[in-house]
C-alpha cells in the first residue's frame, strides 16, 4: 500500500479533511479541497478508473489506457493513500485501513460509491495494469463468440449491447431484461422510445419480462463472464443458446469502510442517510456523495460531481463558521450511448435529442478527454 503527496508547501488553512474513495465523486472533492486544506484521499486501486468509458475496452482493448488515470501526482498539495478504509471511529475522528494505519480527520467524506459486475467496473483493487489484462482477455472472448448475451436492460448493459452490436454487426447480440421496461421509470417515454429503435436498428435481439434463471450460472470475481456454449433459461420458460454472457445486473453500495460504525445511518440498501447539506444525518462533520448516499435521484456520474461541488463549498463553509449551501436533487437526466454513433440523451429540462448530441457529448471518446483534463494529465494517443 502506497502514500503520494506533492512536496509543495500545504495550503494556509490546517483543517485536515479525509475522502474515501476516489471515483467521480470523490476525486472531485479532493480536487476542489487540494488548494483549500490538508486532503487526503484514499482508494484501494492505484487509478482512476472512468468506467462509463470500460465497456469500449471490451470492443476496443487498447483503449484501456484512456479510462484508467494514476491518481499519483493529481493532488498538489494534498496526498494519496493507496488502501482500503474498514472501519471509521467518530469519536476519535480516525478512519482505520487494512493495513492497520490509523488517519485522522476534521471533516470526513465517504464517496465509496458502488460495485457492479465487470466490465461495467473493474473489481475493487484492481491495480492498472491487472485492468488492462482483464479487459483484454474480455475481447478476445469476444472475438471468438458468434451469440453474446447480456443479462440486464439498465444503462450499463444497454451501452454494452452498442458497444458489441456497432462493432460487431455479423455477431448475434442478445439482451435479456426482467422488467417490461428497459432503465428507469423515471426516464422520459421520448427516451426510451429513442432507445428502443436505435437497439432495433441495430438488431439487438431484446427479451424484456423475463427473469433469467442465475442459479443455473456460475458468475463469481475471478469469472465475470460465462463462456459457452451456455443455455439460459427463464421464469417464462424461454430458453437461448449462446457462446458468451455478461452479467450487468447486481449492484452493491461499498458499505464497509462505514457499516460497522454508521448502521443507524444506513438505509437497507447500504447507502448512507444524508440531509439537505449532504452531511450525514446528525453528525455535522461527515458526509457522503453519490452512490453511497440516499438522496432520492438516478446516481449517474454528473450527479457525484453535483455533490462534490456542494460538499466541497459546505466544508469551506464550515471551517470558516459560515451557513451551509442547501443541495437540491435535479430532474432525471442521461446521455445514454449505443456505440460509438448512436443513443439519445435526455437533458435536465426533460428535453429529448438524438444520437447527433449523444455523439458530440459522449459516443465519440466517452467523455475521456474530459476526465484527463479534469485530472490535469496528458492523455495517452491512440497509438
Amino acid at each position: 500500500m502506497g502514500t503520494s503527496a506533492s512536496s509543495s508547501a500545504l495550503p494556509k488553512n490546517s483543517c485536515e479533511v479525509v475522502i474515501v474513495g476516489g471515483g467521480y465523486g470523490g476525486i472531485q472533492v479532493a480536487i476542489g479541497l487540494d488548494s483549500y486544506c490538508k486532503v487526503t484521499l484514499i482508494d484501494p486501486k492505484d487509478a482512476f478508473h472512468h468506467n462509463m468509458a470500460g465497456l469500449r475496452c471490451v470492443v476496443e482493448p487498447s483503449f484501456v489506457k484512456k479510462t484508467l488515470i494514476p491518481y499519483a501526482g493529481v493532488l498538489k498539495h494534498g496526498s494519496f493513500v493507496q488502501d482500503r478504509v474498514v472501519s471509521c471511529n467518530i469519536s476519535r475522528s480516525t478512519v482505520t485501513l487494512a493495513s492497520g494505519r490509523e488517519i485522522s480527520y476534521d471533516y470526513l467524506v465517504f464517496a465509496c460509491g458502488s460495485s457492479v459486475p465487470f466490465p461495467g467496473k473493474v473489481p475493487l483493487g484492481t491495480s492498472l495494469q491487472d485492468a488492462a489484462k482483464l479487459y483484454k482477455e474480455c475481447a478476445d472472448q469476444v472475438l471468438e463468440s458468434e451469440k453474446i448475451a447480456v443479462i440486464g436492460g439498465g444503462a450499463v448493459g444497454l451501452e454494452l449491447v452498442g458497444e458489441l452490436a456497432v462493432d460487431f454487426p455479423n455477431k448475434k447480440i442478445l439482451l435479456l431484461h426482467g422488467r417490461e421496461q428497459i432503465l428507469d421509470d423515471r426516464m422520459a417515454p421520448k427516451f426510451l422510445k429513442k432507445i428502443n429503435a436505435g437497439l432495433k436498428a441495430l438488431k439487438v435481439q431484446t427479451v424484456l419480462g423475463e427473469k433469467v434463471n442465475m442459479d443455473d450460472l456460475n458468475f463469481d470475481s475471478d469469472k465475470p463472464w460465462i463462456t459457452g456454449p451456455v443455455t439460459l433459461t427463464t421464469d417464462k420458460g424461454s430458453s437461448f443458446e449462446t457462446d458468451l454472457v455478461f452479467r450487468c445486473t447486481g449492484m452493491k453500495v461499498n458499505s464497509v469502510a462505514y457499516q460497522s460504525k454508521l448502521s443507524d445511518k444506513m438505509e437497507k440498501n447500504g447507502s448512507l442517510k444524508v440531509d439537505r447539506y449532504l452531511q450525514i444525518e446528525e453528525i455535522e462533520n461527515l458526509f457522503a456523495i453519490g452512490d453511497c448516499c440516499n438522496t432520492p435521484e438516478l446516481k449517474l456520474a454528473y450527479i457525484a460531481k453535483l455533490h462534490a461541488d456542494v460538499v466541497v463549498e459546505n466544508i469551506k463553509r464550515l471551517n470558516e463558521n459560515k451557513g451551509l449551501k442547501e443541495y437540491k436533487p435535479g430532474n432525471p437526466a442521461m446521455a445514454l450511448t449505443l456505440g460509438r454513433n448512436g443513443g439519445a440523451v435526455q437533458l435536465p429540462n426533460g428535453m429529448v435529442a438524438g444520437k447527433f448530441l449523444t455523439k458530440t457529448l459522449k459516443s465519440k471518446d466517452v467523455m475521456t478527454p474530459a476526465m484527463w483534463k479534469m485530472m490535469k494529465k496528458k492523455m495517452p494517443s491512440n497509438n
